[in-house]
């Protein structure tokens, strides 16, 4: 038995809201412990808050207007190279490190993703005060982005429709000595801190 009520005792209620479906119009019941749900009659994902909806939903600019859409859409920016194992892996971790602006997403992946990240790579990020556990990954794993940089492929690059790309050409420092990580880190800080100007300056 509780000795006050439930509230105070940090306990919430679950409660239900109604949502209209932006695909269909009908009214959805949606759990406030729900992050989303299908609309019962067409399927479409009806998601729980304005920040998820304005995120994932395809109606969202129509449905919030474009002012506050763009005030809240986070924009994802993907550091591409071949194996994902050293130069995007650095780019991911150091950006995330960097970047005080919660509408901006950082992602790394390969056009051929090697089994495990470089070694000397997770060293040279632990000198930079990064504890980093990414692993390598296909451009397909980490869904649509926004901004493609590219770290320096050596191939044809990746394209997605509607992405912008970037082009830094850094050199792999993969099998080389330590001293030639720690440059690639100060190149990619540096361009790191260019990126974050140039998004916050068209925010």
């Amino acid at each position: 038995m509780f000795d006050k009520c439930p509230g105070a005792a940090n306990i919430r209620t679950t409660t239900i809201k109604i949502k209209k479906c932006p695909e269909c119009g009908r009214e959805v019941e949606i759990f406030s412990t729900d992050i989303k749900v299908n609309c019962g009659n067409c399927g479409f994902t009806v998601y729980n808050d304005l920040e998820s909806c304005i995120q994932w939903c395809k109606c969202a600019k129509e449905c919030v207007g474009e002012e506050l859409y763009k005030k809240l859409k986070k924009k994802k920016i993907a550091f591409v190279c071949i194996e994902n194992s050293c130069r995007s892996q650095i780019a991911e971790a150091l950006a995330k490190k960097l970047c005080d602006k919660p509408y901006l997403e950082f992602v790394s992946a390969g056009t051929q993703p090697a089994s495990e990240t470089d070694r000397r790579a997770l060293e040279i990020l632990r000198e930079e005060k990064v504890i980093w556990s990414g692993k390598p990954k296909s451009l397909s794993e980490v869904g649509d982005v926004d901004i493609i940089v590219t770290m320096g492929c050596e191939i044809a690059c990746p394209t997605i429709p509607e992405a912008k790309i970037v082009n830094w050409d850094i050199q792999d420092p993969k099998g080389e000595d330590i001293k030639e990580y720690r440059r690639t880190v100060d190149i990619i800080k540096e361009k790191i801190s260019e990126l974050l100007k140039e998004e916050t300056a068209s925010k």
